[in-house]
């Protein structure tokens, strides 16, 4: 056999060498130590966003609960069982009405806003100053309400 039968029978071989296949996979490797950190930011980001979107619907819960409740549009009569709390009638003084808010929690404005959805859903909030805070480490700041206004989050099952 001469050498360019030889050569030409080595030509005709098929099929990927070793060193083919290494490289391949190193280069397989390569990405997906790039991708794998990017995909997982990614979702802890997304995951973030959806924390501080339930805790802005919180915050906004409280405010309006608050508020109608201080200005005697969410009273005894219309309060329809969604709220286990001693509300004062529309017909009582500021004073009074002020002091039944005052005493209220953010479980009773969950529960009359419809939020319950939010309850033990595994996302962790955190009250302080007034606002409803994610439990992520960027606290996401919302309107202030009323820095009396009790919220007792362990009544929910939240941290």
């Amino acid at each position: 056999m001469t050498l360019q039968q030889k050569l030409l029978a080595k030509k005709s071989k098929k099929g990927f060498t070793l060193v083919e296949l290494v490289v391949v996979i190193a280069i397989l490797g390569i990405l997906a130590a790039i991708a794998i950190p990017a995909v997982i930011g990614i979702i802890n980001s997304a995951q973030a966003s959806q924390r501080k979107s339930d805790a802005a619907s919180i915050d906004t819960a409280c405010n309006d609960f608050y508020a109608g409740v201080v200005s005697g549009v969410i009273n005894e009569q219309n309060k329809g069982g969604k709220v286990t709390a001693t509300l004062p009638n529309a017909t009582d003084g500021a004073t009074a009405r002020k002091t039944g808010a005052l005493a209220l929690t953010a479980a009773d404005a969950i529960k009359y806003s419809g939020l319950d959805s939010l309850i033990g859903k595994g996302t962790d909030f955190g009250y302080a100053d007034g606002h409803v805070y994610s439990t992520d480490d960027s606290a996401h700041t919302v309107t202030a309400f009323d820095a009396n206004f009790t919220a007792t989050f362990t009544t929910m099952g939240f941290n």
